[in-house]
């Protein structure tokens, strides 16, 4: 029988509206709606206030209880009464069968979360990033699975998991993801929790279900440079503190994509951009180079700091519903 599914929508700001409109009007219309849907607003009264006018009146809007979108989350964890709960972010518009395709692994008991895909939806043309570095705007990315199998990590605008182990993890770590309306400064949350349900449950406990399809929202702001390499200084700073908590065999995973994937596509567009016309590919070979390169100094930078002073992560606190 399929489980009942709430979904979880975290949001924080007005510039997104319209977009969460969108989001929340492609789950109601689902093949298989969700037993219900949670709105949580993160740091921003006056959106909460607004907000049960704009959406349907079925769809619960919530304030986090505390800041953050880990925080967010986990609010959303402990109000859900679904038996899975499942994660789209404000700025993504599900495929209609989106909930059933994520939902499907859960026919095998050992199975406690899934991950879909996710397909970017650009405001404008993409210039700059390979499709090696579409996590960069939280996107699947070649070097990224392609078939249903065993996923060591979800991507977070397209994932469910048995609310009941979600609340045995403690939810999503406090100090891991992005922190409300201020600049993206952490990520990972996925990767943090994902680390916590497979020490409980193995390796084959998350299934990628890739007929299961968001497409994501990517703004103009975040096709630039300068956004580039910002996110992937946090990447390394991320990586880091995800190291630090759970260990080297942690990023197992990533030094693998680095070694099979970007690696050898770094390699590859600089051919290609060597041949007359290859403009786009130059463009590529510096975006991956260079964000390499960027991840790896935000990484180091952050072991070294910890090694000089170091500073315990902050402990995990249970969600309690």
């Amino acid at each position: 029988m399929r489980p009942s599914v709430s979904v979880i929508v975290c949001t924080h700001t007005d510039r997104r509206l319209q977009l969460l409109v969108e989001c929340v009007g492609s789950l109601t219309a689902n093949s298989c709606p969700p037993h219900e849907v949670v709105v949580v607003v993160d740091s921003n009264p006056g959106l909460h206030a607004r907000l049960p006018a704009r959406l349907p009146p079925a769809v619960t809007v919530l304030a986090s209880r505390g800041s953050g979108a880990s925080e967010a989350r986990n609010t959303g964890i402990a109000a859900a009464t679904g038996d899975v709960v499942a994660f789209i972010d404000d700025d993504a518009v599900a495929d209609p069968d989106w909930l059933d395709h994520l939902t499907a692994p859960f026919a095998d008991p050992a199975v406690v979360a899934t991950g879909g895909r996710a397909v970017p939806r650009w405001e404008r043309p993409n210039r700059i990033l390979p499709p090696e570095l579409y996590w960069v705007v939280g996107c699947t990315y070649a070097g990224h699975p392609t078939t249903a199998q065993p996923l060591s990590r979800p991507i977070g605008c397209t994932m469910a998991a048995r609310r009941a182990a979600m609340l045995d993890a403690g939810g999503f770590p406090h100090d891991f993801g992005p922190s409300g309306p201020q600049p993206k400064s952490h990520s990972n949350e996925e990767i943090a929790v994902s680390l916590r349900l497979r020490e409980t449950h193995g390796d084959r406990s998350i299934w990628y279900a890739p007929d299961a399809v968001v497409h994501h929202f990517v703004p103009a702001a975040r096709g630039t440079w300068k956004y580039l390499w910002q996110r992937c200084y946090v990447e390394g700073v991320s990586k880091a503190d995800v190291r630090r908590r759970f260990g080297s065999a942690a990023m197992g995973f990533d030094r693998g994509y680095v070694r099979h994937t970007l690696l050898p596509a770094i390699a590859r567009y600089t051919v290609r951009g060597l041949i007359p016309g290859g403009t786009a590919s130059r463009r590529w070979a510096v975006a991956a180079a260079g964000g390499l390169l960027t991840t790896a100094v935000g990484y180091a930078g952050r072991l070294l700091t910890a090694r000089k002073s170091p500073a315990p992560l902050r402990p995990v606190h249970p969600v309690r519903s």
